[in-house]
């Protein structure tokens, strides 16, 4: 029976009593050493996050290279078992019926059934659902959040395995005949992930982050599937045995990203997810600049909401590499990306302001120095950036093996948007970081 209150995010906490005063010592000398980074100069910042990335990039070639590489052709397994696709709808009058005909048009050879959470929608996607043949259509009274959707319609399900699809995202008709075979690959799967791409992506943001889904989805999900340590199970299309989630009590309605957080459950609880990465889906992605943002800022903010709830799992030797490697480096690279920002705010600042005073007080001298340092600026050539053109050399190659794994070749449209998901697109990423983690600092309001 559908629930009438909606549930607003929790904030999560570190458990610290039993380890309280080693916790603030260590938040002491982080602090510390950040201050003196920062009075010190940007280049030993710039040199910090340079060898962050060689050794977090070095360590997945290594992964790659010691058999992530290697593709792996399952076999059909002897039984299919039933699957019931879920999809959350709120107001998506737009692509939901777009998603269910693809859907229907997936290939099985075992019992489907599709329910439609239909959650509140008031954009009349309800009235046209009720006419639409072919699906179990259930109704909230009112918008309660994806999460209860969700639960509310795996608590229905009929199926061994339950898929949860997002209104706007298409599988193709392989999709399920491909995902089910890894539910049998070895004991203890919970779930099992497939490749996400950018659906007829139409602006320049919407194909930089095409690339981006590429290499996130593709190379790097390859990459820590062969070390089990996938540690979300994407929104747009996960599958879960349903005997899984019910144990588990389903997803977290309180959570701000819900595909983390049942994924780190999970993990916890030694469940595997597996990655099937030769069947794909197509979803759509933000085409502005704004909707992006409000999206990044949901994903970095529940990422911190949930690295604070399953702290536990970090340098934890009963969850290997997934403790030891996959989570602080997860945690670090968001935290250098976001310091990396404000320093370089900082410094471009800073010389802005260098760059303008002497007109405070001469034009004439004002120009003269601002060319100067326009001059300076533009051909001095700090032995930092070293480091970074290798980390930028190790990620090209990256970049080359994710165009492989999506079986696409490099086309002249390409150019621009990687030009700028290298160059650019990061300052834009480590920025939402900042924003993330003082909103976390100052306990500012979670939204969807």
């Amino acid at each position: 029976m559908a629930v009438v209150k909606k549930t607003e995010f929790a904030r999560s906490r570190l458990a610290l009593d039993a380890r309280k005063d080693l916790a603030l010592a260590g938040v002491a000398v982080v602090a510390l050493a950040i201050f003196l980074f920062l009075l010190i100069s940007y280049q030993l910042i710039f040199i910090a996050y340079a060898v962050l990335s060689i050794f977090v990039f070095s360590t997945y070639l290594a992964i790659w290279s010691g058999g992530a590489k290697d593709e792996r052709h399952l076999p059909a397994p002897k039984r299919y078992p039933r699957v019931s696709i879920i999809i959350p709808s709120y107001n998506s009058k737009a692509t939901i019926f777009r998603c269910i005909e693809a859907c229907r048009r997936m290939d099985y050879p075992s019992g489907m059934e599709i329910i439609v959470v239909e959650d509140g929608s008031t954009d009349g996607s309800y009235g046209l659902l009720r006419a639409h043949r072919g699906i179990r259509l259930l109704k909230n009274k009112r918008n309660m959040g994806k999460s209860c959707a969700l639960n509310y319609g795996i608590s229905a399900a009929k199926g061994e395995v339950v898929g949860c699809i997002d209104s706007d995202t298409y599988p193709e008709r392989d999709t399920l005949l491909k995902a089910m075979k890894h539910f049998y690959d070895r004991e203890n799967v919970g779930s099992v992930v497939v490749f996400i791409c950018v659906n007829e992506p139409k602006t320049l943001l919407q194909r930089i982050q095409e690339i981006e889904y590429w290499v996130s989805f593709g190379f790097f999900f390859r990459v820590i599937a062969h070390i089990n340590s996938i540690y979300v199970t994407p929104g747009p299309t996960a599958f879960y045995k349903k005997s899984v989630l019910d144990k588990l009590g389903g997803f977290d309605e309180k959570n701000l990203s819900e595909d983390l957080e049942i994924a780190l459950r999970m993990q916890k609880h030694g469940y595997h997810i597996a990655a099937c990465h030769d069947a794909k889906v197509w979803t759509e992605v933000p085409g502005d600049l704004r909707k992006l943002y409000k999206q990044r800022l949901r994903w970095y903010r529940g990422g911190i909401m949930n690295m604070l709830r399953y702290s536990e799992l970090f340098f934890n030797p009963k969850h290997g590499d997934f403790g030891f490697f996959v989570l602080p480096t997860m945690l670090g690279s968001g935290f250098f990306a976001a310091l990396f920002t404000a320093w370089t705010l900082f410094f471009w600042g800073r010389n802005a302001f260098d760059w303008l005073s002497p007109f405070l007080y001469n034009i004439s001298g004002g120009i003269a120095a601002g060319a100067t340092g326009i001059t300076y600026g533009l051909f001095t050539f700090q032995s930092a950036w070293i480091l970074g053109l290798f980390s930028m050399a190790i990620w090209t190659y990256f970049l080359v093996k994710s165009f492989e794994i999506a079986d696409e070749e490099l086309k002249r449209r390409h150019v621009l948007p990687l030009l700028l998901l290298l160059w650019v697109y990061p300052f834009f990423i480590g920025f939402v970081f900042l924003v993330s983690y003082l909103y976390e600092l100052f306990g500012v309001k979670y939204t969807w």
